[in-house]
């Protein structure tokens, strides 16, 4: 299996399991989990991303560990591209995370705009993160609300020749980003925040297709046995589940 949306480091507002790489792999071992595309938590806060970048950079490295460190970017900050570049040249990071809430920006602006020309330039996989856990658990003076679904449909429409990995989005966002987007070829949803209704994962493999769904945790944030077993109970068809638990995924990041 491989995890599509996971991270390494440590949460401020609460304290969490698994936020170093020898936790993380230990759960991995125990859940079947055999690679796992992670990136920096300590980055949605930290003004200086590139150490960030880095820090993750050569930790997977150094112990040559089994994931896929992914760069996190905010187009806002002076020299993001300076950031970027010296990320692809001396880390050869290929996967870029996007944070539009946290880091106060609009998919639709014009340094969302740049960086998707960006992300576009040097083929990378965007992977879009709706948010990062329920609303109702954020600290009262810090309330980020949701990146906006017509915003994510918009940018996915404008980038055709991108692949987007819309991420923590739940059942009726996914949904709603699906039916918005006018391009779908590049557009694929991990489902670590679908927690519902009945039947979610069946009903996700009939409206946008088992090919465009996969497994992601939102470790060490979220609990993963909620959507490892959601995949395995789900009533779907053997090819269908090797898809979402591998096979997209391995398509996506290049892995195959």
């Amino acid at each position: 299996m491989i995890d599509a949306n996971a991270y390494l480091g440590n949460w401020p507002f609460r304290k969490l399991r698994y936020t170093t790489h020898i936790a993380l792999l230990d759960k991995m071992d125990a859940l079947g989990i055999e690679k796992a595309v992670v990136s920096s938590l300590e980055n949605v806060f930290y003004k200086d991303q590139l150490a960030g970048n880095r820090h993750l950079h050569a930790e997977v490295h150094h112990h040559a560990l089994p994931l896929i460190p992914p760069l996190t970017i905010t187009p806002t900050v002076p020299c993001w591209e300076e950031d970027l570049a010296i990320c692809v040249r001396e880390c050869g990071m290929r996967v870029m995370r996007l944070h539009p809430n946290y880091h106060q920006f609009a998919l639709d602006s014009t340094a969302g705009t740049a960086v998707l020309e960006a992300a576009r330039a040097h083929d990378f996989v965007v992977i879009l993160t709706t948010g990062l856990e329920d609303t109702r658990h954020h600290h009262p003076l810090i309330k980020v609300p949701d990146v906006p679904g017509d915003q994510i449909a918009a940018a996915v429409s404008a980038y055709p020749d991108v692949r987007f990995l819309v991420a923590a989005a739940n059942y009726s966002g996914i949904t709603a980003i699906r039916s918005q987007c006018t391009s779908t070829q590049n557009l694929h949803f991990e489902i670590s925040r679908v927690q519902g209704p009945v039947g979610d994962i069946e009903k996700l493999c009939g409206t946008i297709g088992a090919d465009r769904v996969l497994l992601g945790t939102n470790l060490p944030l979220h609990v993963p046995e909620a959507a490892t077993l959601a995949i395995e109970h789900a009533k779907i068809t053997a090819a269908e589940r090797r898809m979402i638990v591998q096979g997209n995924a391995d398509r996506l990041f290049g892995l195959e």
